[in-house]
Order: C-alpha cells, then sequence, then structure tokens
C-alpha cells in the first residue's frame, strides 16, 4: 500500500537499544537513532505486537541518518511523496510540535520540509525551497487534533512545484483543501543534508518536541490516495487496538 519508491515504515518492534529498524519488503530506510528506549522512551506493546513510544519533550526522540530516500526535490523539480504516523499528544494544544521533519534552521540552514501542527493543533505542511529562502506552506483548514487520543496523521504532496496539491488528513478524514500558501518564488526542494526527524526538528538546536507517544510512522515516495490513507488507518487501528 505504501509503495516501493524511498520507502521508510519502522513499527517499533524493538524494546531495548538505541536504534529502530525499518520494516517491509522494499524499503530503502534506514535505522532510526533515539535515546535508550527502554529507559527513555517507555515503549508500550499494542495489540498487534507492536509498540509505541513516549517522548516527554526533553529530548530528541527519533532521527534518521541524511539518506537521498528522505529528499524529494532536486531544486528544479520536486517528486511525490506522503508521510504520516500515529500519534497521542499528551498535553494541551498551543505549541507548535513537529511529526516528521527533515528541516534544520539554526546553524547551517538546510531546510526541505515539516509536518508539524500549529499552536491551533491544526496540521501544517511545509515544503521549503532553501536557496531561495521560499516555501509552500499547507494548513488544515479542518478539524484540530484532540489530545489524550490515539489519531493517525498524514500528509501527501503530488510533487507538483509550480502548483503543489498537499493533502491533510485526521483519521483518514481530509482536514484540508489541497491548496498551499507560497511565500518568495518557490522552485523546488533541494536534497541537503539535515537529518530525518520524527517527533521534533533542527538536530544542530532540536526544536518542536512532540510532548505524547508515537507509532508506525512511515514516509514514501509515493502520493498516497484518500483510499490508500483509509486503508492504512484501519490496519494501524488493528495494530493498536482501538476500535473506534
Amino acid at each position: 500500500m505504501l509503495g516501493g519508491t524511498k520507502l521508510s515504515f519502522w513499527p517499533f518492534i524493538q524494546t531495548v537499544g538505541t536504534t529502530l529498524s525499518p520494516y517491509g519488503s522494499g524499503t530503502d530506510g534506514v535505522l532510526l537513532t533515539s535515546p535508550a528506549i527502554e529507559g527513555t522512551l517507555d515503549p508500550f506493546q499494542h495489540a498487534g505486537g507492536i509498540y509505541s513510544l513516549k517522548n516527554d519533550g526533553a529530548v530528541a526522540m527519533l532521527t534518521g541518518a541524511d539518506n537521498a530516500n528522505f529528499s524529494f526535490g532536486d531544486a528544479t523539480i520536486d517528486s511525490p511523496f506522503s508521510c504520516g504516523a500515529w500519534i497521542l499528544l499528551e498535553e494541551a494544544v498551543g505549541t507548535v510540535r513537529s511529526i516528521v521533519a527533515k528541516y534544520r534552521s539554526a546553524a547551517v540552514a538546510a531546510r526541505e520540509y515539516d509536518f508539524r501542527f500549529t499552536t491551533a493543533g491544526k496540521l501544517e505542511m511545509e515544503l521549503f525551497d532553501d536557496s531561495a529562502a521560499a516555501s509552500e506552506i499547507a494548513t488544515s483548514t479542518g478539524t484540530a487534533l484532540t489530545p489524550f487520543i490515539w489519531q493517525f496523521v498524514t500528509m501527501t504532496y503530488d510533487g507538483g512545484e509550480t502548483a503543489p496539491v498537499i493533502n491533510l488528513y485526521i483519521n483518514a478524514t481530509s482536514v484540508h483543501d489541497g491548496t498551499s500558501v507560497e511565500t518568495g518564488a518557490y522552485v523546488a526542494m533541494e536534497d541537503l543534508t539535515e537529518t530525518l526527524q520524527v517527533g521534533s526538528r533542527n538536530t544542530s538546536a532540536v526544536a518542536q518536541l512532540f510532548v505524547g507517544r508515537v507509532a508506525l510512522p512511515f514516509i514514501t515516495g509515493t502520493e498516497l490516495t484518500a483510499a490508500n490513507v483509509t486503508t492504512i488507518y484501519n490496519i494501524g487501528r488493528k495494530l493498536l487496538g482501538i476500535a473506534n
């Protein structure tokens, strides 16, 4: 369902150590590194056998080394991609938090994308053209996130840099109409040196740290359809043991 192009899916099946392996036939992903899983991330096993991990907002949660499979622009054109995760926000909304990002604004900037939510709890996706200091930002026009319950958050991008279509979903329900706001003269993302981060951004000065639990994160070089998102959501519900 996630496709086989630039696919990375981490089901969290380890409970000790400091690395988490990708899983699945055709995956191109790399290890995620973390603080000591058993001592810092409080692994909890769900009905389907997978684990969720907890971040308290104090340290960077999960980081994947810079890899071409995490970049979706070549400074001239963008390519389609999607990313998402199950999240359980354990604080009231009011602070910007990153979900999946390859974005460094501190020290030597290396900005590509940041899937996050706003102070109002609205999903937001930023695509950044670093050499032009220009961006395309899609902000949810629908339902905000609800703290203290599991929710499946997803973004999809068609790769159409001149007229981008970015879709945002909560629990497989669209919360955005695909439009974005351009700032500057956006051309395309670039393949830069920042790491991939799940639950934060800015390796050199970690920011926007997520507070709560994360499960089943993924990123793939495919523009998922609404039907794809629904299928993945239903599979995730079973793995997490969520009835409704």
